[in-house]
């Protein structure tokens, strides 16, 4: 005989066996009981959660000879028939193979059907967000207003797919992801009941790996099980036969960060290669150990909100108590980084390998208020001991801020002062127009005219006024997309400005940009931007000047290597 893989042998038969989905359990069980069985069902969730089978159990529940019944006795020829899908009133449909209208139809058509032998006819279409559209709209009328013997069961796991039609029509259902408690548990009763002995952390990885997936944990068992043969399962076994990195080798990572031992650090680094664990998928567990360093360091109780054993809390309080404060969360910034960059590369473990030199080295992140009343206090006590007190002993490193990036001492370049950027622009061709017209006032009573419009106000804002003469005015445009709006309504353009100038105005569009200081007139966009420029500049320089950092330049011989602003 064939084997079963254990995802069927184990596949909830009762509303009692959906793990994890109580609420949907119960809900559908209540309505069974007091006869408010609505026509349309839509049950969405992320993969291997009991969509499908909670379609298939309420089936057997509304067909069952002896129901309609919340517990369906799983013994007669119908509820044997659907468990088997053989069943010819219970189809089954895979939305994403069957996605065109001409196969809705078919459906259509086969609903005015009364059932052959159950009690109703329940159509169940899986992944129905791959219909398209005009299948959508074929099914509408047919979902609103079904026949008495018809019920529909919709399962997704992308239900923002689904037209608001659709879903207006439907009960919807949401199913959750298991914690990893509730899935190593259910994992733990299957092992028992196929007898096999396995140790309580090798459970809690496997439970851990599925991210909450039923089916998942249960596909990852049938492989260690096939791994394993006749022995006991063990943690280290899970973790080499799907290449994943287990507690004892991230806690020995941090270990060897929090003690800034490279060395430690990159040896293990390498064996965990040369075991085969995947690089992008130990960087992502190590981003989550490191998450939970902070919260233990901070949360009293860090069971209720942490997914992890008493053992493994124990450990991390351990390791977080030797983090001084902001460290951690240097950490975390830092490998989140390097997590992003490792998934995206090519060489996955030259980024692992010098971010992770870069946390052993790493100083804790502290607030620029803590910073700037150290820097005070420090100014204090220099005062105190008089002028003639050195900072440092002749031979001694200068103390250096290690939460703030430093660098060398930049060549200070000279600010201007605010006036600079009211200056005049540079001197440009006398215009056509006549003395008393002034081109700001005439481009700005132009663009006030479409302010009823505001695709076209939009488009005009990214437009530059390079030229005006002959009665022709280039515009010229930083974005394609600006000038082909525009374009559309040109010759309304051409007539409002000719109304303004007070003779005919031709407009010609272009695309590019224009050389500095040449334009007569800078595009909306473009004097926003210069603007916000100015200000950042000029709030760089305020920072510069501020004295604490002015000190703090005095003490340590060096400068802010960036300053950012809000």
């Amino acid at each position: 005989m064939s084997y079963l893989v254990l995802a069927r042998k184990y596949r909830p038969q009762r509303f009692d066996d959906l793990i994890g989905q109580e609420h949907v359990a119960r809900t559908l069980t209540n309505a069974i009981a007091l006869g408010r069985v609505h026509h349309a069902f839509l049950f969405t969730g992320a993969r291997g959660i009991g969509k499908t089978s909670a379609a298939r159990i309420l089936a057997k529940a509304l067909c069952c000879e002896k129901g309609p019944t919340a517990n369906p006795c799983g013994t007669c020829s119908i509820c044997r028939s659907i468990a088997s899908g053989q069943s010819v009133d219970v189809l089954e449909i895979d939305g994403a193979s069957n996605t065109g209208v001409d196969d809705v139809r078919t459906l259509r058509e086969g609903v005015r059907y009364v059932p052959a032998e159950a009690r109703k006819k329940v159509y169940i279409i899986d992944e129905v967000h791959m219909l398209s559209t005009s299948a959508f709209n074929a099914l509408l009328k047919t979902l609103e207003e079904p026949p008495e013997h018809v019920v529909f069961i919709f399962a997704t796991t992308e239900a923002h797919k689904i037209p608001a039609t659709i879903l207006s029509r439907c009960q919807r259902y949401d199913f959750k992801l298991l914690s990893t408690r509730a899935l190593a548990t259910h994992l733990a009763h299957i092992l028992a009941a196929e007898k096999i002995d396995c140790e309580p952390e090798a459970v809690r990885l496997l439970a851990r790996e599925a991210a909450g997936s039923v089916r998942d944990g249960l596909s990852l068992l049938d492989q260690v099980l096939a791994y394993a043969g006749q022995e006991t399962i063990t943690r280290e076994r899970v973790a080499e036969v799907l290449g994943v990195a287990d507690r004892t080798l991230l806690f020995a990572l941090a270990g060897a960060v929090l003690a800034r031992d490279a060395a430690v650090a990159l040896r293990g680094l390498a064996e965990a290669v040369d075991r085969g664990v995947d690089l992008v998928q130990l960087a992502r567990s190590f981003l989550g150990l490191l998450h939970d360093l902070e919260v233990v360091a901070l949360v009293p109780d860090a069971a209720e909100v942490l997914d992890a054993s008493a053992e493994e809390i124990a450990e991390a309080k351990q390791l977080a108590d030797q983090a001084p404060r902001g460290l951690v969360t240097a950490l975390f910034e830092r490998w989140a980084r390097a997590v992003e960059d490792a998934a995206r590369s090519q060489t996955p473990r030259l980024i692992i390998e010098m971010a992770l030199l870069d946390l052993c080295f790493a100083e804790p992140l502290l607030p620029l208020g803590d910073l700037l009343e150290r820097l005070g206090k420090l100014e204090s006590r220099l005062a105190s001991a008089g002028p003639s007190t050195p900072a440092s002993r002749p031979g001694e490193p200068r103390p250096r801020l290690a939460s703030v990036p430093m660098g060398p001492t930049p060549v200070p370049s000279p600010m201007p002062p605010a006036t600079a950027a009211k200056s005049a622009p540079p001197a440009r061709p006398e215009s056509p127009l006549p003395p008393e017209t002034d081109i700001a006032s005439v481009w700005r009573r132009a663009c006030e005219a479409f302010g009823h419009r505001p695709g076209i106000a939009a488009a005009l804002d990214h437009a530059e006024v390079a030229s005006w003469e002959g009665g022709q005015i280039t515009l010229v445009f930083d974005q394609k997309l600006a000038l082909d709006q525009t374009a559309k309504s040109r010759t309304e353009i051409e007539r409002v400005i000719s109304q303004i100038v007070g003779s005919p105005t031709r407009v010609v569009l272009q695309v590019g940009t224009t050389e500095t200081g040449t334009a007569l007139l800078r595009s909306g966009v473009g004097r926003e931007a210069e603007a916000a420029l100015v200000e950042q500049r000029q709030r760089e320089s305020e920072a510069r000047q501020h004295p604490m950092i002015r000190k703090a330049q005095e003490l340590f011989g060096t400068a802010p290597k960036e300053i950012k602003t809000q």
